[in-house]
């Protein structure tokens, strides 16, 4: 049985965002989406997986450039969880007793669980970097204008000066 492949039209609709944004995410992110013969977008279960879990990183603060840098490592857990899936399959084939397959079920609730957990928990990491970035530029901000300042004020009496030594002199 092959992959279930959605077109750009239902894939926006499962991850619940307009078409262009997916579009906008997909060329930002430099993602490859697969194309059918007449060059038309498709989606796979694991590409909408991986939209979804960018639209929560986005809603939760996260820039598409942070993103950006951590889409290697997302399409490669991906990968990685298809490998294990398709060794589970295989698994599958052949009998397993109850316990063994109890623990298949348990690795999997588990893998999901820590893999929202590092989600979520990069997500605050990168939201906490962005407020230090901003109170730097915040700091800088205030030190440009006090400097500003300063100049302003030393424009302001020099002339006095000037005109101090040119009447003592």
């Amino acid at each position: 049985m092959g992959e279930v492949r959605y077109m750009i039209s239902e894939a926006s609709k499962r991850v619940n965002v307009e078409a262009h944004v997916m579009r906008h995410w997909e060329e930002e992110l430099g993602l490859n989406i697969g194309r059918t013969e007449m060059g038309h977008r498709y989606y796979t279960e694991e590409d909408v997986r991986l939209f979804n879990c960018i639209k929560e990183l986005k809603e939760q603060g996260m820039l598409l450039k942070e993103l950006k840098a951590l889409i290697p490592e997302m399409l490669e857990t991906r990968a990685k969880l298809k490998k294990q899936k398709q060794a589970e399959n295989l698994k599958e084939e052949s009998p397993l007793t109850e316990l063994q397959q109890a623990l298949l079920e348990n690795n999997h609730v588990l893998q999901e669980a820590i893999t929202q957990s590092v989600i979520k928990e990069m997500g605050y990491l990168f939201l906490a970097q962005e407020q230090q970035e901003e109170e730097r530029y915040k700091k800088l901000d205030s030190l440009i204008r006090q400097q500003q300042l300063y100049r302003k004020e030393y424009a302001r009496a020099t002339p006095l000066k000037q005109l101090r030594r040119i009447f003592e002199g």
